[in-house]
């Protein structure tokens, strides 16, 4: 999908998952994992569960490493479940509000909180003695804390930069600036340059404003962000309607999409989209390029850094974990699951079989196993994560409890902006307003 339908979908998603949670009434935690802070490991067979989503490569790479795992550990048999994005959320509730949850879950950063909060993750500082993050940094490591206790376990790190189709600029003869210290102005004159030199025929952007990940680092050069570490929306309506505002002005200079064809190709398969079929030169995205290279195989694909103000306040960068492992809080086993969520992210053949498929590994450790074998856009999506690895600072909060429809929100007031039902002013006021009375109701 393209870019802007791929960042919504984590709202719906969200919502499915956490109102079934919530739906049970009350918390699901107790008896489990966290309760039991003396759990030792059995001598005797043991079974425990391991749940995920993700392609038939991902199922491979996962059954062979729990393979090493079951060998290293004779007595522990590994149960393995997965299934797509789309209906892994519903499932998982299903199974948690039912006490059947996995022992061992695969999770995005949007749901974490929701399921600490309510008692289903386990507290993963209490088995230490089965499970060590110490090769973690303690920036990527924070991002799968809770209320000051580590919930999850950070598997591949990601950060929005700009998606550029080289093969584009090369045909019309665009030249970038020094991207290392590229400005929104560079951003903006070079879109314009593409579309003037192609005669419309190529847009120069596909614009952002209907993802919370790039809002966050847009806020963040300017010193403010979403959400404080206490969960609470500190995001300054005139910092939103600036990135708003931004986006729209390209918009009416007619160097992206029209609103109405951003809205038709909001859900457009891969291989379809603007950039991969090179009707865009750039757009904003996540750093999982390999994914849209694959798509568009005759289209020479890069990552530059995320455009920046004069004036950014230092650290504005920052890692964003692309998806973690955690322990449900019911597990009957949480020493043998804690063992697994160890091997899967510290045993290093378990980082040559996973390569970067994850995302560009958390652990250093996997990082050095794997670059000798990067090639094409996976060496430079490592290469862009290093980078930003020097330049972060302290990591964006977690999603908070009601928090989850950040970005289905956020998304639904930028289209009202662009069909000019509101202007960015208005729509940022809407936005923040609607949000902070979503957390409100999940206080309850």
């Amino acid at each position: 999908m393209k870019r802007h339908s791929r960042m919504r979908r984590h709202g719906v998603a969200a919502v499915v998952a956490v109102s079934a949670l919530l739906l049970s009434g009350c918390a699901v935690g107790g008896g489990g994992a966290s309760a039991d802070k003396g759990a030792k490991l059995s001598d005797k067979p043991v079974t425990i569960s391991l749940y995920w989503w993700g392609s038939a490569s991902r199922v491979t790479s996962t059954d062979a490493a729990v393979k090493l795992f079951e060998k290293a550990h004779p007595n522990v048999t590994v149960k393995l479940q997965s299934t797509d994005w789309g209906s892994y959320w519903d499932k998982l509730a299903t199974s948690v509000a039912g006490g059947q949850a996995p022992d061992v879950m695969q999770f995005d950063q949007l749901y974490v909180a929701s399921y600490a909060q309510r008692g289903a993750l386990a507290d993963l500082n209490d088995y230490s003695k089965y499970l060590d993050t110490s090769s973690l940094t303690k920036n990527v490591r924070d991002t799968g804390e809770y209320d000051g206790n580590l919930y999850a376990v950070p598997i591949g790190l990601n950060s929005v930069g700009v998606a550029v189709n080289r093969s584009v600029l090369d045909k019309y003869d665009v030249k970038l600036p020094d991207t290392k210290s590229w400005t929104w102005d560079d951003l903006d004159r070079v879109a314009k340059e593409v579309t003037k030199a192609s005669d419309g025929k190529v847009l120069g952007l596909d614009p952002f404003g209907g993802d919370t990940p790039s809002l966050t680092l847009w806020a963040r050069q300017r010193g403010n962000t979403l959400f404080n570490q206490k969960g609470e929306v500190v995001l300054k309506p005139s910092v939103l309607a600036g990135y708003w505002q931004y986006a729209l002005d390209q918009i009416k200079d007619g160097v992206t999409p029209s609103a109405s064809q951003l809205a038709e190709g909001a859900s457009v398969p891969l291989d379809q989209s603007d950039l991969a079929k090179g009707k865009v030169a750039m757009t904003f995205l996540p750093s999982n390029l390999t994914a849209f290279q694959v798509a568009a195989p005759t289209q020479k694909l890069d990552m530059l850094p995320f455009p920046t103000t004069d004036n950014a306040k230092k650290g504005w960068q920052y890692l964003k974990s692309s998806m973690y492992w955690t322990i449900s809080s019911k597990s009957k086993h949480p020493a043998e699951a804690a063992e697994l969520v160890d091997f899967l992210t510290t045993n290093s053949k378990v980082g040559k079989l996973f390569g970067a498929e994850r995302g560009t590994p958390a652990n250093p450790d996997f990082q050095k196993v794997i670059t000798p074998d990067l090639a094409g856009s996976d060496k430079i999506v490592m290469d862009y994560i290093k980078q930003v690895t020097a330049e972060a600072g302290t990591p964006a909060p977690i999603t908070p409890v009601g928090g989850q429809d950040a970005d289905s929100l956020l998304a639904q007031y930028w289209q009202n902006v662009q069909f000019g039902k509101a202007t960015p002013k208005e729509a940022a006021v809407q936005y923040i307003a609607a949000l902070k009375k979503e957390l409100a109701a999940a206080k309850g």
